[in-house]
């Protein structure tokens, strides 16, 4: 595994989506898309994925995922006037979200199985292989500086908040989170199988294709809430063409990238720790490649994983026109969950 070093200033991941019924957008949804999509190519973010997810039974999502170095080149291009402008004019049943997540140093960490170009290194520098701090249970929070003994970073929300149903039904008109609660966890778990020879996707086949299948729908399923899993998106890259025929679609993908907010990073742990499919899972994948096994020195599954900690007013989150249940929609009327309109509510009636 490789890591990088970040820069001292704090790194922005931004996170768009237009959503959309169907096979394929409409006509003014793909005027959308194509419009933003021109917009956020030509910006100097350092790393761009191009992503779909398909949500609910009819509901997809075409979803960028961007890298940004610091805080300052993502604002400069978020008001440009070309930006300004789409995000002012977005009609009430737009279906377009924004979550912009501010990270510093301190509460960031990537893993990595190849010298490559992937998410976060793509904003750092010094790329090197791991030598401590890893193969053991808590190694992610352990490469926290800012995590000390004394100051694990908990929520301070007592129970995991009960999530609205999703639908298709659009809430109009715009829903900005005022408040988030600290210490939320966000995680980018990312698999590309583009260059995997013939022996290799022999070994994942018979190895590795139904458990980690069986992981992914334990954390997307009614299981993962229940252990601290705020919000799930199984995304896949539709370009890098498909490598199996199976459910879920999305992984059926060379290129997929799931991002998963947590309550806080023990939650995470502790469904890592306590799903005996996944620790039978990690155990058999560290045999298979590190360094001595079977696929350390031949195998070309590229695999990255970047997990960081937030406090409340390092993540901005805007709605526009969505479905019931998108983002912290689902949560917004929980009050570490305020939209602006029930912050704005609770001046006159003392509702938080």
């Amino acid at each position: 595994m490789y890591r990088v070093t970040f820069p001292e200033s704090p790194i922005v991941y931004s996170i768009f989506g237009v959503q959309y019924v169907g096979d394929k957008p409409n006509e003014n949804k793909q005027i959308l898309i194509d419009t933003f999509d021109k917009l956020i190519h030509s910006s100097p973010a350092k790393k761009i994925e191009n992503l779909e997810e398909d949500t609910l039974s009819e509901g997809k999502s075409r979803i960028w995922l961007a890298y940004w170095i610091s805080a300052s080149s993502y604002e400069s291009w978020w008001q440009t006037p070309d930006v300004v402008n789409l995000w002012a004019t977005l009609p009430a049943d737009a279906g377009m979200w924004r979550e912009i997540l501010t990270v510093p140093k301190g509460r960031l960490q990537q893993a990595v199985t190849q010298q490559t170009n992937e998410g976060l290194v793509s904003v750092g520098k010094d790329m090197v292989p791991y030598t401590d701090k890893t193969g053991y249970w808590g190694c992610y929070r352990d490469r926290y500086t800012d995590a000390t003994p004394e100051n694990r970073m908990d929520s301070p929300l007592k129970t995991i908040p009960e999530a609205q149903a999703s639908s298709l039904a659009i809430r109009p008109g715009r829903v900005r989170m005022a408040a988030l609660p600290d210490n939320l966890s966000f995680v980018v778990e990312g698999q590309d199988h583009s260059s995997v020879p013939q022996t290799e996707k022999d070994h994942w086949f018979e190895n590795f294709d139904a458990p980690v299948t069986k992981w992914i729908n334990h954390l997307t399923g009614p299981a993962g809430h229940d252990a601290g899993m705020l919000k799930a998106r199984v995304c896949y890259a539709p370009s890098s063409g498909q490598y199996r025929d199976a459910l879920p679609k999305a992984l059926n993908y060379n290129r997929k990238i799931q991002l998963f907010y947590f309550l806080d990073h023990g939650y995470m742990e502790r469904s890592g720790k306590k799903e005996r499919g996944h620790v039978d899972l990690r155990t058999n994948f560290m045999k298979s490649y590190c360094p001595a096994g079977i696929m350390g020195q031949v195998g070309k599954l590229l695999l990255w994983v970047e997990t960081c900690i937030l406090k409340g007013n390092e993540m901005e989150c805007e709605y526009v026109g969505c479905w019931e249940g998108t983002g912290f929609l689902a949560y917004d009327q929980h009050k570490a969950f305020r939209s602006a309109d029930a912050a704005k509510s609770s001046k006159w009636f003392g509702i938080f």
